[in-house]
């Protein structure tokens, strides 16, 4: 009888123990799965990561590229209405004369020397025969032997406008260079400040950058 009681007490302490084990074993099994799927939806966060980066990187990239496209369709917009308008308006004549007469000096000096006598013919002629005319829509230079030459452009044709003054800024010399090659000399231009701000302000924004930056204004 006491044989079959300490076989029944065992049985049951085995059974207790089992009873404890299962949860043990379960609770580990549900640690390593967690630990397991953790370790695998690690990379897989990071990669989605890196996706999403990558589309907003794409989207960014088109988004600049539209408002490059904007911005240039409204620029184009504004060039085309500043024509329209500039067709529109009314031509006035900003300033009209002859080139400086201070160019004649030089050249007058060396008359005394028998090869300036040429230079100082030309000279003559010039001041007597070129004219030029600024309006709010053209440049125009009548020159020739005559007189009847005449040569004008668009402020949209300037290419670019370079100059060199003398005379302490009384007068300059330009060289306008148009868009289709030609280059156009004013020599000995009066009032050179004034005139050449003004020519300036009409030309488009490149041809502004090309262009040289206007002179210091004198005191």
């Amino acid at each position: 009888m006491g044989s079959q009681r300490c076989v029944v007490t065992e049985r049951a302490k085995m059974a207790g123990a089992q009873r404890r084990v299962v949860p043990l074993l379960l609770l580990a099994a549900a640690i390593s799965s967690t630990v397991f799927v953790g370790h695998f939806q690690a990379p897989g966060r990071s990669c989605n990561t890196a996706m999403e980066a990558e589309k907003a990187k794409k989207k960014k990239q088109k988004m600049s590229l539209a408002e490059a496209l904007d911005r240039q369709k409204k620029e184009a917009e504004m060039d085309k209405s500043k024509k329209e308008e500039a067709k529109l308006e009314a031509e006035e004549v900003f300033w009209e004369g002859p080139p400086s007469s201070t160019e004649m000096f030089a050249p007058f000096f060396s008359c005394f020397v028998v090869i300036g006598i040429i230079p100082f013919i030309a000279a003559v002629n010039r001041q007597f025969r070129v004219k030029y005319k600024i309006t709010n829509k053209r440049v125009s230079v009548t020159g020739g032997f005559d007189g009847k030459d005449i040569t004008e452009f668009s402020y949209q044709e300037i290419y670019e406008m370079k100059y060199g003054q003398r005379w302490f800024g009384y007068c300059a010399d330009m060289r306008i260079n148009l868009r289709d090659g030609a280059k156009v000399e004013l020599f000995g231009l009066l009032n050179f400040e004034e005139n050449y701000n003004f020519m300036l302000s009409k030309c488009d924004k490149d041809a502004r950058k090309r262009s040289d930056p206007p002179p210091p204004v004198s005191n």
